[in-house]
């Protein structure tokens, strides 16, 4: 990119997590909107032609915030290509949320509704994710992020919801021994050498 370089070179000197989460929020305030749903495509059109995509049976997608790396060339794609399709719903004033399932037959903006920080997200009456994990073979879930390390660490908002989840999801997975990929999506400048971690940080498997 061509923008706010000299932010992204201080991105590359050791920060706190609340140093970074401001950092990468100036170069997005500053970044050309067009560019980045630029960007997010290219990015989604790389993994839709991956062997993960076509072998993944579940995609655990989510609804962008503005200027956030979009997944939404996936969540189309696993809707048309009959694949289970779960978007994250918040549990009003707690760290948690639940991923709920979308129909189909029905367009995805009927299913939808504003939800914690003007975010969309699945109505009250689509189907919890869980209930179905069971059938599926190889689950890849789509994993937004504040920033990444090559390694997989990510770096998200600070409420936990990814990383309460992600750990919940696993140990449904680990039942019925169904695969589970864990794929951060970001744009190039939120990829970075070091990001501060804890032990309950999710570690994801691959960087989009």
């Amino acid at each position: 990119m061509d923008f706010c370089w000299h932010l992204c070179y201080n991105l590359f000197m050791p920060k706190t997590k609340v140093q970074i989460r401001k950092e990468i929020r100036d170069i997005l305030n500053s970044a050309d909107e067009e560019e980045l749903e630029l960007q997010s495509k290219k990015i989604c059109s790389t993994f839709l032609e991956s062997r993960l995509y076509k072998e993944s049976d579940a995609i655990l997608s989510y609804m962008p915030m503005q200027k956030e790396a979009s997944p939404l060339s996936i969540t189309g794609a696993a809707i048309k290509d009959g694949k289970l399709l779960a978007l994250p719903r918040v549990v009003p004033n707690t760290s948690n949320m639940d991923f709920y399932l979308i129909k189909k037959d029905l367009p995805l903006k009927s299913q939808l509704t504003k939800g914690a920080w003007n975010i969309e997200e699945p109505s009250p009456c689509c189907e919890n994710f869980l209930s179905l994990a069971g059938k599926c073979k190889r689950i890849t879930m789509i994993v937004p992020g504040v920033a990444f390390t090559k390694d997989g660490m990510r770096l998200g908002h600070g409420k936990g919801f990814y990383d309460i989840y992600i750990k919940r999801l696993l140990e449904e997975a680990g039942k019925v021994s169904a695969k589970v990929t864990l794929a951060g999506l970001c744009f190039d400048f939120q990829l970075l050498p070091f990001i501060p971690c804890e032990d309950h940080d999710a570690r994801m498997d691959l960087i989009l």
